[in-house]
């Protein structure tokens, strides 16, 4: 486990993922409503961002001349965001489909005025297609959906990782 955490990448991940936990928990404990907010949302995918460039900034640091490979890039920012979107999913999943399966129900109402909010912008059979789709049941928590939620996060963390590898490769 030491050598582990002798890995910037993961350490920064860990520190990521811990400070996103932690926004997100204290959130919750203050107004339940707010861990569906879309601001609060970009704001630890800006965190997540923050602590992939800082690893890939670190090791094109590292490279002799400081030219920094793609490749090494790619890996270093991509470490940060599988670390620390993991322990963000793991919390996830014990938050809201163990401990308080309830915020399924906090989460469609919260869906709903914000669907009532753009009422306006949306046309007659997307509003009900949208509306017809917010049932708490199709919101539940469950391990399955939460890895392929996951998963599918990799993606575009990959893409993220890609970019500002690409960018500091240029520096």
């Amino acid at each position: 486990m030491g050598k582990l955490l002798q890995n910037r990448s993961v350490r920064y991940g860990l520190i990521a993922g811990l400070a996103v936990v932690a926004i997100y928990f204290v959130a919750y404990l203050i107004n339940k409503e707010w861990v569906f907010n879309s601001f609060l949302h970009w704001a630890t995918v800006g965190l997540y961002v923050a602590a992939a460039w800082k690893a890939v900034e670190d090791e094109r640091q590292a490279q002799e001349g400081g030219k920094l490979d793609l490749k090494e890039g790619i890996r270093a920012g991509f470490a940060v965001l599988v670390v620390s979107s993991l322990l963000y999913y793991v919390y996830y999943f014990v938050l809201h489909g163990l401990a308080d399966p309830g915020l399924a129900d906090v989460q469609a109402e919260v869906m709903r005025e914000v669907l009532e909010a753009r009422k306006a912008m949306l046309s007659e059979e997307q509003y009900e297609a949208f509306s017809a789709s917010l049932n708490e049941e199709s919101l539940r928590v469950t391990l399955p959906n939460t890895l392929l939620t996951y998963a599918r996060s990799l993606i575009g963390y990959f893409l993220l990782a890609l970019a500002l590898a690409f960018i500091a490769s240029r520096r």
